[in-house]
């Protein structure tokens, strides 16, 4: 409630007050039940007999210019972004407004940001924005970069405290397209052969990959209990990933791996199976149901690809296997996901159509599909195009006899 601190669910069922003390100053804290939260607040009140001051900030940080961006901020992705986003989006906004917002325009009242101030900013970051030190944000992060700032000062504007949304006016650098690391149907074969040879079972999941075109959260969050071998088909609808630590009633760890839905809706989707992979997962799964029938608990988690211990795998450590399965096969530069881009443009070479490979591929509309691998269509062009000689009618031969003249 208005002016006297704010109490929310959040999507991990836990429950969040947050108020300002007399200085202006936000805090947050945790409760496993409503009823605790409301206690802590009602206990606030009555110390310090200001209601007004516990659900928003004092004058001093609304005079005279209102919030500095930085205090907008942390306001924003407590306030409006976690309670509504995935865990995995809240962490990225915090790194980038903690890593490269804060930094740069923390401390400028936010009324008083100009659009040049405010384009010099995204400038800066595309030469000189890594935390290295070497070189700049990549297109891809300079626009993630803007589209939370949009959000957040979208919601600032509705909330009054901006006449307008700066970020709409801003202007991204265009950088050239980075080539794709796509590989060789000799380097594939090299690479099926090398993790047939490996010693980890779970090197299985790199073929698996390599013919079914899935993202590595995908992959290691990939469960039985979505596979349906009948139908030669599986649901993706799980990503597995590691993320920083923002419970603060895990006091242990900087990071926590964390199971949830797809990347987008689109994510959410089922794969079908070739006749050719469906048989060795088949022969995959016997073994792995085997040992779990031998060992109880033995991969609780029912996951198609865990670890010899039973464990489920993170991206962190299934892409330790992946870099030792190309080292074997004597692959160079390539990460996990170039398999996925070799799925795509292997697709793309046997003639499958754009539409069906985006949905094969989760994303959002075949343009997306195109644009990344339009690449892949000049053979296809080509041959296309010899296809359409067979509706030719051929040249009729001129007819003989001599040539009048008129």
């Amino acid at each position: 409630m208005k002016g006297e601190g704010s109490l929310y669910q959040t999507k991990e069922k836990t429950w969040v007050c947050q108020y300002y003390d007399t200085d202006g100053n936000r805090h947050t804290k945790r409760f496993q039940r409503k009823t605790d939260g409301r206690a802590f607040l009602d206990g606030l009140k009555e110390q310090y007999a200001i209601p007004q001051n516990l659900g928003r900030p004092s004058s001093a940080e609304h005079s005279p210019s209102g919030p500095t961006i930085g205090k907008w901020m942390d306001q924003w992705l407590e306030t409006y972004a976690r309670p509504t986003v995935k865990l995995s989006t809240y962490c990225s906004y915090e790194m980038m407004t903690r890593v490269h917002v804060k930094p740069s325009l923390g401390d400028i009242p936010l009324a008083k940001l100009d659009p040049v101030t405010l384009q010099e900013f995204f400038n800066q970051k595309h030469s000189t924005g890594k935390t290295t030190g070497e070189g700049g944000l990549s297109a891809k992060t300079l626009r993630n970069l803007r589209n939370m700032l949009h959000l957040s000062f979208e919601q600032a504007r509705k909330n009054g405290l901006l006449r307008r949304n700066l970020v709409e006016g801003v202007r991204l650098p265009k950088d050239p397209k980075k080539e794709m690391r796509v590989l060789s149907k000799e380097e594939q074969r090299r690479l099926m052969l090398a993790c047939r040879a490996m010693p980890e079972p779970a090197s299985f999941g790199v073929i698996f990959t390599l013919f079914t075109g899935l993202r590595m959260g995908e992959v290691c969050g990939l469960r039985w209990d979505n596979v349906n071998m009948e139908e030669r088909q599986f649901l993706v609808c799980e990503t597995r990933n590691r993320l920083p630590n923002h419970d603060d009633s895990i006091e242990t760890s900087t990071s926590v791996c964390t199971v949830s839905t797809t990347k987008t809706d689109h994510s959410r989707r089922i794969v079908y199976l070739c006749d050719e992979l469906y048989q060795e997962l088949s022969r995959y799964r016997e073994i792995q149901f085997s040992i779990m029938e031998q060992y109880p608990g033995y991969n609780a988690g029912r996951y198609v690809f865990c670890q010899e211990n039973g464990d489920p795998y993170e991206p962190r450590t299934y892409q330790d296997l992946f870099k030792r399965c190309v080292s074997r096969a004597g692959i160079p530069s390539a990460n996990f996901h170039s398999l996925r881009h070799t799925f795509a443009t292997r697709a793309l070479e046997q003639g499958m159509d754009p539409v069906t490979l985006s949905k094969l591929l989760g994303h959002a509309n075949a343009s997306i599909t195109l644009d990344k691998y339009g690449h892949s269509f000049e053979s296809q062009k080509r041959a296309s195009i010899e296809l359409m000689g067979s509706l030719y009618e051929p040249l009729q031969k001129p007819p003989t006899g001599p040539v009048m003249d008129f």
